[in-house]
């Protein structure tokens, strides 16, 4: 009888370490599937690449010589792939401004002299011209009376910018007299501007 207890209980030993076998191998089999998963991310990529592999065979030895000896095999030759890279580039164009005459203006408009007569002895001095400028894309200006066919005829190393006070010559006829002043970016010869002025003359 304690025999046959004796088999019992061994017999349920061994089932229940079975059972528990299995249960830590179940376990284990989920912790496994688990590791193994795998989350990819994709990132954009502006790389470029081709992969070239060469493969050159050269033809066997077909044999020669008085005992007809057989030839070798043919050679087969693989290099090693090529990976040429594309990556992207930046093309820096600078481009400068183009030179201007921006504004030409009288600030002070010129007068004519009054002569005084044994008639008409009231006399006045005349009134000279002042021209205000501003050019770009240069480090001065070059300025020109009464000829703006020549560059700089009065002088090419003005300021970008300023003003200048002329003297204002006036004819002796009725009328008015009339002067150019033309203003070129400095070292600029084909971009200018030109005012024409006019005052009323005292004959």
């Amino acid at each position: 009888m304690n025999g046959i207890n004796g088999r019992a209980a061994k017999t349920l030993g061994g089932v229940t370490l079975g059972l528990l076998l299995a249960a830590t191998a179940g376990c284990t089999s989920l912790q496994s599937s688990g590791a193994q998963q795998t989350i990819a991310t994709v990132t954009p990529s502006t790389v470029t690449e081709t992969v070239v592999a060469t493969t050159t065979t050269q033809p066997g030895n077909n044999g020669s010589g008085p005992g007809g000896s057989g030839g070798s095999g043919g050679t087969t030759t693989t290099k090693p792939p090529t990976k040429t890279t594309t990556r992207p580039h930046t093309t820096t164009t600078t481009t400068h401004a183009g030179a201007a005459v921006v504004s030409l203006e009288v600030v002070q408009k010129p007068a004519c002299p009054i002569n005084g007569t044994p008639d008409a002895p009231f006399s006045k001095p005349g009134v000279p011209v002042i021209i205000k400028w501003k050019v770009t894309g240069a480090d001065g200006a070059a300025i020109a009376v009464d000829n703006p066919g020549t560059y700089g005829a009065y002088g090419s190393d003005y300021a970008a910018s300023g003003q200048l006070e002329l003297s204002f010559p006036c004819s002796g006829t009725t009328g008015s007299t009339t002067h150019k002043y033309t203003v070129w970016p400095k070292g600029f010869k084909t971009v200018s501007r030109t005012i024409s002025v006019s005052a009323t003359n005292h004959a």
